[in-house]
């Protein structure tokens, strides 16, 4: 099942919040927590812009066409067909005018980067973990964290400047802090609920959300290879059914161009529903959530090592973190709507 409600690594219920007092600071922390509310909200209306709108961009071709076809085969002349006509030559350009908008609008671009900018200040948020080893209280665990976050956003807000070029020139390995860090005065509480916080917050749940999507994303792919074989086939037999038509019985055109008609309507279908399936790369998706599932596992083992050094199991998940944001920029660059 998918998550139902997103996000709670970064902002957990009361109750967890409770759990881990002593790191508050951290875990909820206004200087970053804002400007990631910011683009969250940009990043998901971006997305539903451009998807919604993709879609129907789609759909309307898709429309005009099967009407095409319908008239060439089917649909016999009426009184009123050119005003027909005229409005599906009309729903055919409002489509192509969609598509020509979210290329002039830049909607897919608004997207990815208002989700890169999203998902670099989510890592950015745990890569202050490892500083409740060296605090000796809350107090300045909180001046630590401050100067941080407000140090790395202003360090992503030159980055982010140069728009859709920072995703293609993105390094994971670069966008790793590694900060000096002196233990001797740290407080050994407040280090030990940190590394348990970071845990639970990050390494599980990123583990039960990328779980969840892949069982969500098998689910969907099996609902669309299935009903993909079944148009294919269709049209096929169709196809061939509309050949034995014409050679049996020659004399029933009607017939035979209604065969026809359904069998390219079935060829069409298809097609666009093999673009809205590459559109949602959701095989790509599949594939990146479970390399990103075993990588987390492998991380987990080495947090539970008895001698690990906790900055360094940070740094390492954290760098697995940003090269799946990585992979799914470079998907979600390739997709299109377009015919």
């Amino acid at each position: 099942m998918p998550v139902e409600v997103h996000n709670r690594d970064l902002f957990p219920p009361q109750a967890v919040q409770s759990l881990y007092s002593s790191v508050g600071p951290i875990i909820i922390n206004p200087i970053i927590d804002s400007r990631f509310t910011f683009h969250e909200a940009e990043a998901n209306r971006a997305k539903a812009s451009y998807h919604r709108r993709g879609r129907l961009a789609m759909l309307l071709v898709l429309f005009g066409a099967l009407f095409t076809v319908a008239q060439a085969l089917v649909i016999p002349k009426f009184r009123g067909l050119e005003i027909v006509n005229i409005l599906v030559i009309a729903l055919g350009l409002s489509g192509l005018v969609i598509q020509i908008y979210l290329i002039v609008t830049k909607q897919k671009e608004k997207w990815l980067i208002n989700r890169f900018a999203a998902e670099r200040l989510r890592s950015i948020k745990f890569q202050a973990y490892p500083l409740v080893t060296v605090a000796p209280s809350t107090t300045v665990l909180s001046q630590l964290a401050d100067a941080f976050y407000s140090k790395e956003i202003a360090r992503l807000d030159m980055e982010l400047n140069s728009g859709i070029t920072a995703l293609m020139h993105f390094s994971p390995t670069r966008s790793i802090v590694r900060t000096t860090l002196n233990s001797i005065s740290a407080s050994a509480e407040i280090s030990r609920e940190g590394q348990n916080a970071y845990r639970e917050l990050r390494l599980d749940y990123q583990k039960r959300f990328a779980t969840s999507e892949v069982d969500s994303l098998r689910e969907t792919q099996r609902i669309g290879y299935t009903s993909g074989d079944i148009l294919y086939l269709a049209g096929a037999f169709l196809l061939v059914g509309a050949l034995v038509s014409k050679l049996l019985a020659p004399n029933q055109i009607a017939t035979s161009n209604w065969i026809d008609f359904l069998g390219v309507a079935s060829f069409i279908i298809g097609m666009m529903k093999a673009m809205a399936a590459n559109a949602s790369i959701s095989e790509a998706s599949k594939v990146r959530y479970e390399d990103y599932v075993q990588a987390l596992d492998e991380c987990d083992q080495e947090l539970e090592r008895e001698h690990a050094r906790f900055a360094q199991v940070v740094e390492k998940i954290e760098r697995i973190a940003l090269e799946e944001l990585h992979q799914f920029c470079k998907s979600a660059s390739q997709i299109s709507y377009r015919l």
